[in-house]
């Protein structure tokens, strides 16, 4: 994609180096990260599907037959599996989409949650980034279909509380166009204990590390030549407090020369930040958003929520 490797050069140039967040996404990418689900430090997963088990048949019941459900970035369906097992269970019709950056791994996690074996529910995966999905949306044979937009995983916490909200401003946008109702549901982080994000960000066996080191052969076959040497990389976590987020950098151990552009020892190109948004970020978030929170569960002691919002 001529596109990212111009975005991946002028990344690498900027001031602060930092890496197109899209690299992390490929294929591997996506089966690292749902190894990091599994992981007994990361928390979030454990605490939505805890979420999900207690409440599926709930947002089943306020999702309206006929409705077009789209799952924003979908990774592995283990925790969609659910919602659609109650939506299963309660006879409604309704057409789910998952939307991700793989192909295959869209034909493999759509396979392992057994499309076939419902009556009710149809499967289907979307292959694009955020913004097709965004324009798939507003097609005009969806115009009359309810929609539910969801977005599990906190995986609005890669920007701030104002990049949040504009991300979920334009598919609020994109719902309106329809004749019907329109919904979304949305996974949040709202721990701030440091030591507990940053262990789930850094766990033992190393899946987090794997999953960001994977940018770099990424990048080399974005590039087309081996521009990034593995052995050359660290991955560094930090917690940041005053900000609440945690950022993860790709860091060289020696100084190093990429597409022509020197990196000193230890020098950091950013990779991806992991906000953490506590019920007054959320307060404001949904506010920015122009969502009206309709109903919320939230765990203890991680802070974890699942919110149901209206446009």
């Amino acid at each position: 994609d001529i596109s990212l490797q111009k975005e991946l050069q002028a990344s690498v140039s900027a001031e602060p180096p930092k890496f197109p967040s899209l690299l992390l996404w490929d294929e591997k990418g996506l089966q690292s990260f749902e190894a990091i689900t599994y992981s007994p430090e990361y928390y979030l997963t454990n605490c939505e599907i805890e979420l999900l088990k207690q409440h599926s048949a709930e947002l089943a019941l306020q999702i309206a037959p006929g409705s077009v459900v789209v799952e924003l970035g979908s990774g592995c369906l283990r925790k969609i599996k659910l919602l659609l097992d109650a939506l299963e269970a309660q006879h409604k019709p309704v057409d789910y989409y998952a939307l991700d950056l793989s192909h295959s791994e869209l034909e493999r996690t759509l396979t392992d949650i057994s499309p076939s074996s419902f009556s009710y529910v149809r499967c289907h995966g979307l292959l694009g980034t955020y913004d097709d999905g965004l324009s798939w949306l507003q097609d005009p044979s969806l115009l009359d279909r309810p929609k539910c937009i969801l977005s599990l995983g906190s995986t609005i916490g890669s920007s701030s509380i104002s990049g949040a909200a504009n991300f979920l401003s334009n598919f609020v946008e994109a719902v309106k166009c329809s004749t019907s109702q329109g919904m979304f549901i949305v996974g949040v982080d709202g721990c701030k204990d440091g030591d507990k994000v940053w262990h789930a960000y850094n766990d033992d066996k190393g899946c987090n590390y794997r999953f960001i080191s994977n940018i770099l052969q990424n990048a080399n076959r974005c590039l087309e030549y081996d521009a990034f040497n593995p052995e050359e990389w660290t991955v560094r976590g930090q917690w940041n407090k005053e900000k609440s987020r945690h950022d993860q950098f790709l860091v060289p151990v020696r100084d190093v020369v990429v597409d022509g552009v020197k990196l000193k020892k230890g020098e950091g190109l950013f990779v991806v930040s992991s906000h953490k948004f506590d019920e007054d970020d959320q307060e404001k978030l949904w506010e920015d958003a122009g969502l009206q929170l309709q109903s919320c569960w939230r765990t203890e002691p991680h802070k974890y929520s699942l919110s149901v919002l209206s446009v």
